[in-house]
């Protein structure tokens, strides 16, 4: 059973959960079939999701050459998510990743404590409103 209660918490189970904003970028192998990668990336979504966690962004950078290799790969597929999760769901999604050996590199940062995910959903949007009609201007 899970409640939504306001900006950045939701209950679950009788307990409050904190949802806190973190920007989370994955690099996986990009020599796996797009069917596989989709799968990866897909059970990572579902860890960040629990408790209540919701995406204010996602965004599939694609297979990139990288600047170095990293276990013997130079290319790697990154995909990149602002979300809102629990600590505990971020802490079992960097587990899984450490040992994933389909996955090259990751990084987590913590953005914010508290997230109003609507009012980042906005803001976002009108960023890139913005940055689309200065590029339309030059």
């Amino acid at each position: 059973m899970l409640a939504r209660l306001g900006v950045g918490c939701s209950i679950h189970k009788g307990g409050i959960i904190l949802l806190r904003e973190y920007e989370f970028t994955v690099v996986a192998k990009a020599d796996l079939p797009d069917a596989d990668k989709q799968k990866i990336f897909a059970g990572y979504e579902e860890i960040l999701k629990r408790e209540g966690g919701e995406f204010v962004k996602r965004d599939d950078w694609g297979s990139k050459r990288m600047a170095f290799p990293i276990r013997k790969n130079f290319r790697g597929h990154f995909m990149f998510y602002d979300t809102a999760s629990s600590p505990a769901s971020i802490a079992e999604c960097e587990r899984l990743l450490r040992i994933d050996e389909n996955i090259l590199r990751y990084l987590v940062i913590k953005i914010g404590d508290k997230v109003d995910v609507e009012a980042r959903k906005v803001e976002l949007a009108k960023a890139a409103a913005a940055s689309q009609r200065q590029a339309e201007e030059r």
